[in-house]
């Protein structure tokens, strides 16, 4: 995603009334880093010409309020000024959108549990739900759950027992990925952005929704969906066994048939440290193994002996060539 799809996602989003906390901070951020609004006049013509404004009159499109600011001013000014007057508009009324998203969140205090490396946490929300730090997590939640509806922010990996109601649904925000229950059991994987981001459910059905492409998915127990970028969709699956996937609050690090660049970032999550592969051809070896209870040397002891690698340290960096 180039950095104009990027800003038109945002401003969609706060448009929208749907963009998380740090979706609008950083488009706060990217609003004040621009000298000026030249950076934003491809943006809001886009969100412009894709947004439905049957509020205020239908039919009406980017080219007719292009057309009539053009008759409204001095020929002398060209598309860029008349962009910039539009800038300006829909600055003003996202200056005055700002102050409702404030309003909204007035009174309601926020809560962050974080995990150690190599350690699970567990947390009992207000309403009675039970959440699982996997190792260097963290959980963003509001102390009450007010509004009708219950949100939390995961970074990192989880599994949540959610506690039924009917009337306030549960959501999670996870990187790109918005997962909507109202009571079930499931995993959530979103360690890093640019990396795939995975949800798997045990009971119940889950809504997941990748915020990036809009792509969606429902999942029932057994499924798991997985975020593609090179695709820009949601690869759903079902598990052999789906217990697997929350292995880890066994102590459990469980690879099947995976890739040693995948058991790298995994152990990387896992301990707070970076495990990096500086050949790729043993970054493409593949491995199966269940590795319990054991520190990150005794780790990729194992694994150098299965893929006839080795490995070093230099402070936070283990090496594997």
């Amino acid at each position: 995603m180039d950095h104009t799809e990027r800003k038109t996602y945002l401003l969609n989003q706060y448009i929208n009334n749907a963009c998380t906390p740090e979706e609008f901070e950083e488009l706060m951020s990217a609003i004040k880093a621009s000298p000026n609004n030249e950076d934003f006049d491809e943006v809001l013509k886009r969100s412009w010409e894709r947004s439905a404004h049957s509020t205020i009159e239908n039919n009406l499109s980017w080219a007719d309020i292009s057309a009539r600011i053009k008759e409204n001013k001095p020929k002398r000014y060209n598309t860029r000024v008349l962009l910039k007057y539009a800038a300006c508009f829909a600055l003003a009324l996202l200056i005055g959108t700002i102050s409702f998203y404030k309003k909204r969140d007035i009174g309601t205090q926020y809560l962050t549990t974080q995990s150690l490396p190599a350690k699970t946490k567990m947390i009992t929300l207000a309403d009675g739900t039970h959440v699982t730090l996997n190792a260097n997590s963290s959980l963003r939640y509001p102390e009450k759950f007010t509004n009708g509806q219950r949100i939390v922010y995961l970074k990192g990996e989880a599994y949540f027992e959610v506690v039924h109601d009917s009337k306030k649904p549960f959501i999670i925000y996870s990187g790109a990925l918005r997962t909507q229950v109202l009571g079930t059991t499931f995993s959530v994987s979103a360690y890093n952005e640019q990396k795939p981001q995975k949800v798997t459910v045990l009971t119940g059905k889950v809504g997941v929704v990748d915020q990036t492409n809009k792509a969606q998915a429902i999942l029932t127990p057994g499924l798991c969906a997985v975020t593609d970028q090179k695709s820009k969709s949601l690869k759903v699956s079902r598990m052999a066994d789906p217990m697997d996937a929350i292995a880890w609050m066994d102590d459990k690090m469980i690879f099947e048939d995976a890739t040693l660049a995948d058991v790298a970032v995994a152990l990387s999550n896992k301990y707070a440290v970076n495990v990096v592969i500086n050949n790729e051809r043993i970054a493409s070896r593949h491995i199966t193994a269940i590795f319990q209870n054991q520190t990150l040397p005794d780790i990729l002891k194992g694994i150098t002996r299965l893929t006839n690698a080795k490995y070093q340290v230099d402070k936070n960096v283990y090496t594997l060539f």
